[in-house]
């Protein structure tokens, strides 16, 4: 029988002249692992500190556009530091990489408000910081070394660094230049079927938008309490206006508030639905889907105000509408009934409603500052005269700021 003898010395030194080659290549693959790693790590935590930037940002823009906007004397100041702090709680409410985000209001601020100005000399746009002028904010989330980073790599050793810093920015802006409204799917115009005349072009009457809104002539009786979500008697510094409509079978010109034929042929039911649901692509057909902000048009309208109606009015008390402003008014052959020439959009809160005799009745509303996503900008809507967009257009230059209304959307 032939016997093989193995050299095991032999052996021994191939297994040992693989090891360092398998260390290696372990060494190589668990690098390349760690890399891959830090880099899911940090793009995570960028990810979760951009939404707690954004959110931050939403809040603090929210904050901003109140109510406080439309007092006599605005301080401007006291507003943009409240919405700072809010976006503060905002951010805390956040986590990344399992900790809270903190911003920081000090010398080094990670809230700021302004707008963004246009350099013609070198074409590109600047951010200015301004309270008064304010027309976005800008949110910095970051989360650093000196901050105590959470954020800790995997494989240290490799990218010779122990934390990941991240830092990103998001800036929401807000636009009061409305062309038109438009519903978005189920989202509804938030508008009431209701006009309110404007003026009086004869200068005869002073239960105007303009003399008791515009001008600050009507009464201070009332605020809405934001902590209960109710209209309370008391002063908080703007001014109600008085609407009344008059009894039936009387002359619809005395007065001064009126319901308008967004395709429901002026009946109850269908005015009902659209005082508690606002206005939708139906209730638009006449107009082509929208809601004009700023061009006139005409509609019928009735100043006669049922019982129904002021219930469903009533079921609104302090809730934010939009609302039609009339200049023209020309009566019918229907009793009540009016075609008027309807020009501007303010926003309001039906602070009570007073049944009158004749089904009839006085509404007590208030302006109020309104956000709303049905908003169309100028920005995007103002053509030259080949009716193509043109961005050398200045929308200032064609259409009014609105100080009631508002469109809020993230610009980065």
């Amino acid at each position: 029988m032939n016997r093989y003898r193995i050299n095991q010395r032999n052996n021994a030194k191939r297994r040992g002249s693989l090891l360092p080659a398998i260390a290696i290549a372990l060494l190589a693959v668990g690098s390349a692992a760690g890399l891959v790693l830090n880099r899911l790590w940090i793009d995570a935590a960028e990810v979760e500190l951009h939404n707690a930037a954004q959110a931050s940002a939403l809040a603090a823009a929210g904050e901003f556009l109140g109510d406080h906007l439309l007092v006599s004397e605005v301080d401007y100041d006291l507003i943009v530091a409240q919405a700072k702090q809010r976006a503060v709680l905002v951010a805390l409410a956040n986590r990344v990489a399992g900790s809270p985000v903190e911003l920081n209001l000090e010398d080094d601020s990670d809230v700021y408000f302004g707008y963004k100005h246009f350099d013609s000399e070198s074409g590109d746009s600047v951010f200015l910081e301004s309270n008064s002028q304010a027309k976005a904010v800008v949110v910095r989330a970051q989360r650093s070394q000196k901050l105590g980073n959470p954020l800790r790599l995997f494989l240290a050793g490799v990218t010779k660094r122990s934390t990941a810093d991240v830092l990103v920015y998001s800036e929401v802006s807000f636009d009061n230049l409305i062309d038109h409204f438009r519903p978005i799917r189920s989202l509804h115009i938030p508008a009431l079927p209701m006009g309110i005349l404007a003026s009086d072009e004869n200068g005869n009457r002073t239960d105007t938008w303009h003399i008791q809104i515009t001008q600050k002539q009507g009464a201070d009786n009332f605020r809405f309490d934001e902590q209960t979500h109710e209209v309370v008697a008391g002063s908080d510094g703007i001014i109600e206006m008085v609407l009344h409509s008059v009894p039936l079978n009387t002359d619809p010109l005395f007065s001064n508030v009126q319901l308008l034929d967004f395709n429901n042929d002026l009946g109850d039911q269908q005015l009902s639905k659209q005082i508690l649901n606002g206005l939708n692509q139906a209730d638009l057909e006449s107009l082509d889907g929208v809601m004009p902000a700023q061009k006139t048009f005409s509609i019928a309208g009735t100043s006669n105000i049922t019982t129904p109606l002021q219930l469903s009015l009533e079921s609104q008390i302090g809730q934010q509408r939009l609302c039609l402003l009339y200049t023209k008014q020309e009566p019918i052959t229907i009793p009540g009934w009016s075609t008027l020439q309807c020009q501007g959009v303010v926003a309001i809160r039906i602070m009570k409603v007073i049944p009158e005799s004749g089904e009839s009745a006085t509404i007590i509303v208030q302006p109020t500052v309104l956000v709303t996503k049905t908003a169309a900008l100028a920005r995007y809507t103002a053509r030259d005269r080949s009716g193509q967009y043109n961005t050398s257009i200045n929308p200032a230059d064609l259409f009014s700021e609105n100080p009631f209304v508002y469109k809020m959307f993230v610009s980065r």
